[in-house]
């Protein structure tokens, strides 16, 4: 664990050899608070240079850093349509202290200084998708939301009273463009062509964005309208060794495993088989935006928006797998096995190991639609009031639906010795021969969500002419949010026999051709298996699941809060000293209802197996609580180049809808699935908010309009972390079948503690000669420590590292703009991370990520002042992700993903 005094004093240290010498000028005196000095800063000296193109966002970015009232970090389109990143969530990855998750091949979630507790804003307002499977229940998926739509993102890593509460490591804020941003009409249109090189398809994106104004008799009317369309595909490759279990020598079964292996009276470790994962995919967005504003005076502002938001995805895959679950694991007799020094296995073969082979389908369908209309009103020159006014409307659909053939592998053999795991399986019958499947099986479920928030809130500031008081701000937010969902259910059919539309899958191309594997396979049509209605009809199944009132689940969520905060600045001091005080006061009532539900399965005369009855206990439970959250923030002008800031605050992040979710379903496997392992998941509705108290320094200095380097520490202490539990319920059916399932669920463990530093560099390097003169970097490094205890709902709690945080990132952009070119390649690191505390399908063990990193690039050429050609590569190191149980000689999965190709055309006006 590293020392929060160490970290500032390497934050001043980095920069105090660069800034000594500016120290030495005489000191500015700053412009004021937030607005008014973003204000003067775009009417300065530069005023009268015309920047354009990377130049410009950089530039643009730079001066709402240097100028905001908190530690925020911007990405800023150079033009319309023009973020540096096809995907938001890619594009945040570039901002120091940023981590992103990726979910086949695309960023998808991200943590920000080492925590995923992140807030989601459209434009300063909440903005969320519904549902639970996505796992960001009551916040937005980044990777639902078209990047074309935006003008920028900006990130607060610190808070301060007048901002909305509920996140642990930062908001993230996403922009839209208003009529009143442009001077007067304005056009752009982009058109967008992709290939993906493992799909081997490509797939086409556009947006269109129209805007202008006009002066009339009732005032000034803007009115603009964005509309976004993306479908990109994907493909991704998995090979899976499955959980490693340690041999009992007081078992008798095991006993005999030892003696047999010549390993009695030492530690074994046996994975209990392997598999692999081909999965195809694709991605659909449509995304529209418009506003309009009306000035029907100088001094008042309206704006009214909606902003909708459509996104479909979908995989389907091939799953094929040699493994017992829990069931023991027999070696192959007379076969040459070898371990690691700790006794895990290495390489060996087994035998009579249970076989399957999964053609699936998931669909997600998520639709977001925000309505706002917000007023300014300067009511004198020194009293400005806003109202604003906000409905969201959400709704989510999934369908799951699986065919599994059932059989056994004569021998399964394996070799994790190498830097891809090798699988051998061997039936007698062969592979891609229907008889070697005795078996089979269908899952289906279907769930959906729905959810809605009305929000208001008024906020007015009263600002002074003379003294150190220079405004005092207030308002009061009112939100109600509701989430809504049902499940049916997986309905179990089992079937005899094999279902006639089956084919044989060649797999010679699955991993590139780069993994040592069985061969080819049979398994169910894919073709049919992307009509879910065409599935049940070739399996005989004439009824879709029924939805159940027992099967719904809902959270509301009511929330009042107040706030007043006081700008001060001491600018007659030797130092001058600018910053804000406040106090946010939110009082939050919420109410969760769900069932726990257990289903039995019933069995015909010639053995036939399909879902039966089902048994239902309702859960619900209401809480009440009152948080206090103060903030400081403190900034002082070394001289006109370089500032100090210090911030300390307080916020809570609130148990998210699927955190709170009581439901619980479980389902009795057939006879095809009863050597499977069993999952299930449900929430606590009992979980508190999480507490953080923060404290942030930063050094910045702005050498150039676009150079800085800035050196920052951060610290967190957070009451009552929300942590991630496997337990194992046994459970018995009505039937007398026993089954035991582990239960991910939720809990407050205790404490936890996060601590780091992030330095970030930017400039141009105009004093090289002629052609050089165009380059450019970009460069930041991120180290974050945290440890926070166990789940601890099996054995003793024990100190962990938060999920999904890497001790150290890091990002190296590489930028070019001359004439008409522009270019920039980029490569984003980091260090390994854990997945999750006890993953499904590890022995309950934890899962990390190896270290990863990505080379992206793009290249821009400028036809005319109004037309562009850019083509953009991403994942050109054609990364392999891989992970591991616990420790590095359990390998988990080995997973690639496309590299893909855009071609992108760019009209404006």
């Amino acid at each position: 664990m590293i020392s929060y005094r160490y970290v500032l004093g390497c934050s001043l240290g980095v920069l105090a050899a660069g800034i000594a010498p500016a120290l030495a000028q005489q000191a500015a005196a700053p412009a004021g608070e937030g607005q008014a000095q973003t204000a003067s800063a775009s009417s300065g000296s530069a005023a009268d240079i015309v920047v354009t193109g990377v130049r410009s966002s950089l530039r643009s970015a730079e001066t709402i850093k240097r100028m905001a009232p908190q530690i925020i970090d911007s990405i800023v389109a150079e033009d319309i349509g023009k973020l540096p990143d096809h995907n938001i969530a890619e594009a945040l990855q570039r901002i120091p202290g940023i981590q992103v998750q990726r979910n086949y091949g695309e960023g998808s979630t991200v943590a920000i200084r080492g925590l995923t507790q992140a807030r989601t804003e459209l434009n300063g307002r909440d903005i969320f998708t519904a549902g639970t499977s996505t796992g960001v229940a009551g916040t937005l998926s980044l990777e639902d939301v078209p990047s074309e739509l935006l003008a920028g993102v900006d990130v607060y890593k610190n808070p301060s009273a007048d901002l909305i509460e509920n996140q642990l490591s930062g908001t993230i804020n996403l922009r839209t463009r208003k009529p009143f941003d442009f001077k007067g009409f304005k056009f752009a249109a982009t058109a967008t062509g992709s290939y993906y090189d493992l799909t081997r398809t490509a797939e086409p994106s556009g947006s269109v964005m129209i805007s202008d104004r006009w002066d009339t008799g009732i005032g000034e009317i803007g009115i603009l309208a964005s509309v976004s369309y993306q479908r990109t595909a994907f493909r991704q490759d998995t090979i899976s060794t499955e959980p490693f279990y340690t041999l009992d020598p007081t078992s008798a079964t095991d006993a005999a495993t030892l003696a047999a292996l010549g390993r009695t009276g030492q530690t074994t470790t046996l994975p209990h088989g392997a598999g692999i994962g081909e999965v195809y995919g694709d991605r659909k967005r449509f995304g529209t935006d418009i506003s309009i504003q009306w000035r029907p005076s100088p001094t008042l502002e309206l704006t009214g928006e909606l902003f909708r938001n459509d996104y479909k995805f979908r995989f389907d895959d091939y799953s094929f797998f040699a493994y017992t679950s829990g069931a023991s694991i027999t070696p192959l007799p007379g076969a040459p096995f070898s371990f690691a020094s700790n006794g895990d296995f290495v390489s060996g073969a087994f035998q009579n190991v249970p076989i399957g082979a999964n053609t699936s389908l998931d669909t997600r369908h998520s639709r977001t639609t925000d309505y706002s209309l917000n007023a300014k009103w300067s009511v004198t020159p020194r009293l400005t009031v806003i109202g604003d006014f906000q409905y969201v409307s959400a709704r989510t659909d999934d369908l799951r639906s699986i065919v599994g053939l059932n059989g056994t592998a004569t021998t399964l053999t394996q070799n994790l010795s190498g830097n891809l795991p090798s699988i051998q399986i061997q039936s007698a019958a062969g592979l891609t021969n229907a008889a070697t499947y005795s078996n089979g099986y269908y899952l289906d479920d279907l769930n959906y969500a729905t959810a809605s928030e009305k929000a208001a809130r008024i906020d007015a500031e009263y600002k002074f002419d003379d003294g150190f008081l220079k405004s005092i701000k207030g308002g009061f937010r009112f939100s109600d949010q509701n989430n809504y969902g049902n499940d049916t259910g997986y309905r179990y059919f089992g079937l005899t026999g094999n279902p006639t539309d089956l084919g044989t899958v060649d797999l010679s191309n699955f991993f590139r051709g780069q993994a040592n594997l069985f061969g080819n396979a049979q398994f169910f049509s894919r073709s049919t298996i992307l009509d879910y209605n065409a599935t049940r009809n070739e399996l005989g199944i004439t009824s879709a699941p029924s939805y159940s009132p027992y099967g719904a689940n809902g959270q509301s969520q009511k929330t009042y809060a107040g706030y007043i905060t006081a700008f001060f600045n001491f600018d007659k001091l030797p130092l001058p000293v600018d910053g804000n005080i406040g106090l946010r006061v939110v009082n939050t009532r919420e109410s969760v209802f769900g069932a726990y539900q257990q289903t039995n399965l019933t069995t015909a005369s010639d053995g036939t197996q399909a879902t039966g009855d089902t048994s239902y206990s309702m859960i619900s439970y209401g809480n009440s609580y009152t948080s206090v959250l103060p903030s400081l923030n403190l900034r002082a002008h070394l001289n006109d180049k370089v500032q100090l800031r210090f911030a300390a605050s307080q916020n809570i992040f609130r148990p998210t809808f699927d955190q709170l979710n009581p439901s619980l379903s479980i389902t009795e496997p057939g006879t095809a699935q009863i050597n499977q392992e069993h999952d299930t998941t449900g929430g606590n509705p009992y979980l508190k908010p999480m507490k953080s108290t923060n404290l942030d320094l930063s050094l910045e200095w702005y050498f150039s309009h676009t150079g800085s380097l800035s050196v920052a520490g951060f610290y967190k202490h957070i009451k009552d972390y929300v942590q991630t539990g496997i337990s194992e319920r046994n459970v018995t059916f009505a039937d007398g079948v026993n089954a035991t399932y582990n239960v991910t669920s939720y809990s407050n463990v205790g404490n936890a503690n996060v601590e780091g530093m992030e330095v970030a560099y930017q400039q141009f390097f105009d004093f090289l000669p002629g052609l050089l003169s165009g380059l450019g970097m970009q460069a930041n490094f991120t180290l974050v420590s945290s440890q926070a205890p166990g789940p601890a709902v099996s054995g003793p709690a024990i100190q962990v590292p938060l999920e999904l945080l890497s001790k150290y990132n890091y990002n190296l952009v590489g930028i070019y703009e001359k004439g008409k070119i522009s270019a920039r390649v980029a490569y984003n690191w980091r260090s390994k991370y854990l997945v999750t505390t006890a993953g499904n399908g590890t022995g309950n063990l934890p899962i990390f990520d190896k270290p990863y990193g990505q080379l992206d690039a793009s290249i821009t050429y400028n036809v005319t002042p109004h037309v562009s050609l850019t083509v953009n590569a991403v994942n050109l190191s054609d990364s392999l992700r891989q992970t591991y149980a616990g420790i590095t000689t359990r390998p988990r999965d080995s997973i690639l993903a496309d590299r893909q190709i855009s071609g992108i055309l760019k009209v404006a006006f």
